[in-house]
């Protein structure tokens, strides 16, 4: 028996805000979203696989959720996968090995029917036993406040994923103190599905600026309401992270 426990959340889903087109035509959003064989589903289960918990990190308690870059290609291939947010050495090398070891081909992105370069961001938390994977499960409070990063019935924004990224991109306005000052990065947001899916305890978890973090925040705080997640058919707040990026060329 494994003495660890490896959580996976959900994709998360980065939006760039570009003042310019990108040089190098790498997209965040674009028509026809990749996609994995089998969807995320698959894709958490292929990850939970190959991954190896450093023996390291094991004997010294080290735990975390690092956060991994890459880009999907033309061909639907996994290119240049980076570490966005690292906790450890040595979670940080086993989560790029496992994302470069990764051999199925993606039905890759589209932009007016043709196939481009597209980024993503996914989220590989390090848990060191099944306890705290539990005690993190439902760490903020206890009982009706409890609240999920995994459930049953995830929340769904109208539309899916890619209308979620829609939406937000086209209510982003870019600071115009930070154009003028070339302030540019990626804001983390996180914030709870409530039960009736409205949207709560929107907060930055990792920040970039005062002014792109304020409209990151006003745009995750005025989403329009989710279909709320489920543990064993009742209703759970569940809480997401979305990063979104801020870039000026």
């Amino acid at each position: 028996m494994k003495n660890f426990v490896l959580i996976i959340l959900g994709l998360v889903l980065s939006i760039n805000v570009f003042a310019q087109n990108d040089k190098e035509n790498v997209f965040v959003i674009v028509e026809d979203m990749p996609v994995y064989p089998g969807g995320e589903e698959a894709l958490r289960n292929d990850i939970a696989t190959l991954v190896k918990y450093p023996v390291v990190a094991k004997e010294n308690g080290i735990q975390g959720k690092v956060y991994v870059s890459f880009v999907v290609n033309k061909e639907g291939k996994i290119e240049g996968a980076k570490i966005a947010r690292g906790v450890d050495p040595s979670l940080d090398k086993e989560a790029l090995r496992v994302m470069n070891a990764l051999d199925k081909t993606w039905k890759p992105g589209k932009q007016k029917g043709v196939a481009v370069k597209v980024s993503y961001t996914v989220p590989i938390n390090f848990a060191l036993d099944k306890e705290a994977a539990k005690e993190e499960k439902t760490s903020h409070g206890e009982g009706v406040n409890q609240v999920f990063f995994i459930v049953e019935d995830m929340p769904e924004f109208p539309g899916g994923d890619e209308a979620l990224r829609k939406h937000i991109a086209d209510s982003l306005d870019y600071p115009e103190i930070a154009r003028k000052n070339g302030i540019a990065g990626k804001v983390y947001v996180s914030f709870v599905i409530e039960k009736d899916g409205s949207v709560g305890d929107a907060k930055i978890a990792r920040g970039v600026d005062p002014s792109l973090d304020k409209e990151a925040l006003r745009v995750i705080k005025n989403l329009p309401l989710w279909k709320p997640g489920k543990q064993r058919g009742e209703p759970v707040r569940v809480q997401y992270t979305v990063p979104i990026n801020f870039a000026l060329n």
